[in-house]
């Protein structure tokens, strides 16, 4: 007993001391900032928003999830479920011998593990563990098509259902994150709808998952994300199979009525099964269309999810590319300045296009920088997420190819070209190459747990940085792009924001505001991409600084015009103008 009650005071003691420590924390962060919410209309998030919930508890400082809660994602092999598997148009594709083989596997993997209810790794092993003269289960599981697999993962995914039969769902604990950035960025998207409210009530808040393979799955967190900064916050049954049903329902066919099928189409199956009440909501919106376009006439915030921005894209648009009405209400509250959207990952890429100094700005969708650069960016859908990089994925491209639309995506910001996950992946050099070949002025790199907030008014545009990394800007208005022998060479100027850093377009030029600040809570610099480490590292260096990058070489070299600010706290090195080289 003397133990418990030990163990227990120890626990309150870490609790409290945690509670203190992120409460200074995020005064450091704020007041760093130094943004007003009422200043800024639009969020663009470069994604990794590290969040503490019950399927993420190594994000948060003290989980503390019960029971009732959804921690996983878990399946059940069933033979109704292997049935309706097989019906499946992914399954029907393939060859009798491979289908003979399917339900052979299966046979075993059932006669195995039946009536258990398995975790994604427990599935796995069973499969592992068949094993014939003629079958061997795990590279049967490994080799397995992308379709197939996803299809067989939906179909024997488990319902799962509390004491009243009501479905278990993801919740989010915001408090409790350990990334007290991504803590502040979600809080300051709830701000700046609430500055958007009347007498500043709770906002109301609409999300759309539709970036993600299945947004039906997603919905959970992006509404506890919101409810928990203290928003009300409704999601939205947008995604592409939406919209193509509407289509039908337009030309006097029951479309709506078609929704699981058309979701299929998408490789997204037995939804109905595992999310009868948001799929419901789907459908009878669907039929009754002005009830959703109400919604988006009453919030005071949209905020887009990450995953797949061309999906996004999709579920805004109509099946001929035109605006869909709900695009078209957002984009006219957006620009008559009634509300504030945001987006993370795809969620802020889609939002690039519109046009800018009379030239389109294109939608990035895919790439990896060093195919790039040898293979030339490609105005066409993007490959499939499953595809390899160096695979064949069809149509001519490579999985890691560089790809755009080049109409661009939704427009809330025509500044120029958006890309995420940015200094984390070295994406510095596929952004050059995209913006110098399609003679787009500006592109914006955004840094994971990042935020670049936006005000644009005519040609004139007011934007601060918030968050644990920065934003990359480069300038292409005297760029150079040279394709000789396949070899492609980038030369251009490159800015570089940190946390509480601000710039202002005018006049066709860039204003900057650098400001020194010490609250980064980024991790070493070793891990936070090649160009900010080594300009972290030679920050007010006049010399120039070369390195290699896989098949390319890179090379930056400050200008008269060139700023730095330098924070040895945290490490960071905000710049302007600076020059840069890159080539294969």
């Amino acid at each position: 007993m003397r133990i418990s009650t030990l163990a227990v005071f120890l626990v309150v003691v870490i609790f409290q001391q945690n509670a203190v420590k992120s409460q200074e924390i995020d005064a450091k962060i704020s007041d760093s900032a130094n943004v007003n919410p009422q200043h800024y209309n639009l969020m663009l998030i470069g994604g990794g928003l590290q969040t503490c919930t019950s399927m993420s508890r190594h994000h948060c400082l003290n989980p503390s999830f019960s029971s009732q809660e959804k921690s996983q994602l878990l399946y059940k092999v069933t033979p109704e479920r292997l049935a309706a598997l097989q019906a499946s148009a992914p399954f029907l594709r393939q060859s009798s011998v491979y289908k003979q083989n399917f339900l052979s596997v299966f046979q075993h993997i059932y006669a195995d593990v039946r009536d258990q209810v398995l975790t994604k790794h427990q599935l796995k092993a069973a499969f592992s563990r068949v094993n014939t003269a003629a079958l061997n289960g795990a590279n049967f599981y490994a080799q397995m098509p992308a379709d197939l697999f996803q299809a067989m993962l939906d179909f024997v995914e488990f319902a799962q259902l509390d004491a009243q039969g009501a479905r278990l769902q993801e919740k989010v604990d915001l408090a409790q994150n350990k990334n007290r950035h991504a803590y502040f960025i979600v809080n300051q998207f709830a701000a700046m709808a609430r500055a958007k409210s009347a007498k500043s009530k709770s906002p109301l808040i609409a999300v759309v998952t539709a970036s993600s393979r299945d947004p039906f799955e997603s919905a959970d967190f992006y509404q506890g994300l919101f409810e928990q900064a203290g928003a009300n916050v409704i999601w939205l049954p947008l995604d592409p199979a939406f919209q193509q049903a509407r289509a039908m329902q337009d030309l006097g066919f029951a479309g709506c009525e078609k929704l699981a099928e058309l979701h299929s189409n998408h490789g997204l199956f037995d939804r109905e099964r595992i999310y009868p009440l948001l799929t419901a909501l789907q459908r009878n919106w669907c039929q009754q269309p002005e009830k959703l376009q109400q919604v988006l006439r009453e919030v005071q915030g949209v905020f887009f999810n990450g995953g797949d921005q061309s999906l996004t894209l999709a579920a805004m648009t109509k099946p001929d590319g035109s605006d869909s009405a709900e695009l078209a209400i957002i984009r006219q509250r957006f620009e008559q300045g009634e509300l504030v959207v945001g987006g993370t990952s795809a969620g802020t890429a889609v939002q690039a296009g519109g046009v800018f100094t009379q030239r389109p700005v294109p939608m990035l969708s895919n790439g990896q920088t060093g195919i790039a650069f040898s293979r030339g960016p490609f105005a066409t859908a993007a490959p499939a997420q499953d595809c390899g990089l160096q695979q064949d994925c069809g149509n001519g491209l490579l999985g890691g190819d560089l790809t755009y639309q080049a109409s661009g995506g939704t427009g809330m910001f025509n500044l120029g070209i958006l890309d995420t996950h940015f200094s984390e992946r070295d994406r510095e050099g596929r952004l050059a190459l995209l913006a110098a070949y399609t003679g787009t002025r500006f592109g914006f790199g955004i840094d994971e747990a990042t935020a670049l907030l936006v005000q644009q008014q005519a040609n004139t545009a007011n934007m601060a940085v918030i968050g644990q990394g920065g934003v990359f800007v480069v300038d292409s208005r005297d760029s150079i792009y040279k394709l000789q022998n396949n070899k492609r060479q980038v030369v251009a100027l490159s800015h570089y924001l940190n946390h509480g850093d601000q710039m202002t377009y005018h006049n066709d030029d860039l204003l900057f505001s650098l400001r020194s600040n010490n609250v980064s809570l980024a991790g070493s610099l070793a891990e936070q991409g090649k160009w900010r480490q080594t300009i972290s590292l030679a920050c007010n260096n006049p010399s120039p600084q070369r390195w290699q990058l896989e098949t390319l070489a890179f090379v930056i070299k400050p200008t008269e015009q060139s700023q730095f600010i330098s924070d040895s706290v945290s490490g960071r090195c905000s710049y302007t103008n600076m020059a840069f080289g890159i080539e294969n």
